[in-house]
Parts: C-alpha cells; structure tokens; sequence
C-alpha cells in the first residue's frame, strides 16, 4: 500500500467516523474538544439534512466528485442552499479529512521527519492570521499544532509539510516568543481527534477535580490537552479502515 492510499483511507475514515448532530447542540452546547469527533452545519435545523449533506460530502471524498457533483446529490435530497454555502461546506470538509490523512503519514514518518512547517497560499485571498503562520516551523508533537493546524477557518487553502531534522534547523525552528498569538478561527486538529484521546483527557480532568475540589478546572483544562497530545497513542480506526477497505475494493 503507497504513502496515498494510506492517506486516502484514513481520510475516509476521519469523514465518516464524525456524528452528525443537530446544528443548535453543536454551536451551543458542545466543547471545542467534544466538536473534533462531531459535525454539523449551521442554519440546517433538521437533522436529516444535515445527514444528508455530510453523506453526500463523504461520497465525494470517496469517489473524487467534484463540486458540480456533490451540488447535484444535495438538491436531489430537496435541500437548496445558496451555492456559496455549498461551496464552503463542500472545501471545508474535504480539507479537513485531507489534512487528517496527512496528519496520520506524517505521524508514522516523524522519525525520519519530525517537524512541521506551516505553509499558506499567500496570495489576495490569503488572511492575515493565516499569512503570519506562514513557514512557521515547529516540532510536529508541539502544542502549537493543536490550534494551528489546517485548515484553520472557512475555506482556508493552508497546509502543513513535514521536514527532517536537517531542513529544520537550515530553514530556522521558529522561537516560542516569536509564534503567531491564537486567534478566533477553528481548528480541526488532528491531534485532538479520537475518543481514546478525549477520554485521556477527561480522566484527567476529574483526577484533579478529585484531588483539588477548588482547582480552575477551565484555567488548566488547555494545559492538560497539551500534555496529554504529547503521550496520546496513534489510532488507526482499524475497524472503519476494515469497513471501508471492503467498500473501496
């Protein structure tokens, strides 16, 4: 199996494994961390459409529709959105499970090449928080991937490419002090993603409620997803992987 097919079906199974839930839930009562297994699309009350929407957005990243083609299966399910609405939900999904695939090769290669540069567009279309992470380059188990990696925002066209220790350190580690400050756009980290790594994290959460009744629960929280990325062990999701290994043959 080549480095594409590896990156294809995992991409597969990052799409396919998320739950749709109804739009209110997601933008109003779910946590960052609990929206990285989760999906929704805003302004769609019924849950069925939504279903419908994500479905047809998983069967063009299984099949290579375009954009033209994934338009056609959403009005065929009697749902009419404005085309720009479409389009950014279309982008935005398939960046999303393109950037989990390529998180999951550069996860099992980080021996060979264990950082990450942040790469923009930058062009007229380029936003300025995202033009300002541009050749960032950090050690790819850095928290600073946990809210910097893409895509980071509607739309966004940013990517990350690994580099071996070598090409680092000739391009320049990028200092702490001198990272980008955080800004307001999501981030569908890959890192945060799997329930094995939201169960380590809520573990610990009520560990220190346990053994600190009056501890800032919300102030160490962010502190606590960090050190728990650094030890969270790579999933393959092999049960979906088997599922769709069946379905792609």
């Amino acid at each position: 199996m080549n480095h594409f097919d590896v990156m294809f079906k995992e991409a597969l199974a990052f799409a396919k494994s998320r739950k749709v839930v109804p739009s209110d839930k997601y933008y109003n009562q779910m946590t960052q961390l609990q929206r990285q297994t989760s999906i929704s699309i805003k302004s769609l009350a019924q849950l069925e459409q939504i279903r419908h929407i994500i479905d047809s957005v998983n069967k063009a990243i299984e099949h290579g529709e375009t954009f033209a083609d994934f338009r056609k299966r959403v009005q065929a399910g009697d749902i009419h959105l404005p085309r720009h609405r479409l389009n950014n939900i279309y982008r935005t999904n398939i960046q999303a499970a393109y950037n989990r695939g390529k998180w999951y090769e550069q996860q099992q290669n980080k021996k060979d090449r264990p950082y990450l540069m942040y790469s923009a567009i930058n062009d007229s279309r380029t936003r300025p928080e995202h033009r300002a992470r541009h050749g960032v380059i950090r050690p790819i188990d850095d928290p600073f991937w946990l809210d910097n990696t893409p895509p980071c925002g509607f739309r966004c066209r940013c990517t990350t490419r690994a580099l071996t220790e070598q090409q680092a350190k000739e391009r320049g580690i990028t200092p702490v002090d001198e990272l980008p400050p955080k800004t307001d756009d999501f981030g569908i980290s890959p890192a945060r993603y799997g329930e094995q790594f939201n169960n380590l994290v809520y573990d610990a959460i009520a560990r220190l409620a346990l053994e600190n009744p009056k501890a800032d629960l919300v102030g160490v929280a962010g502190q606590i997803e960090q050190v728990a990325m650094m030890s969270y062990p790579i999933t393959t999701l092999d049960e979906l992987l088997g599922q769709i290994d069946e379905e792609t043959d």
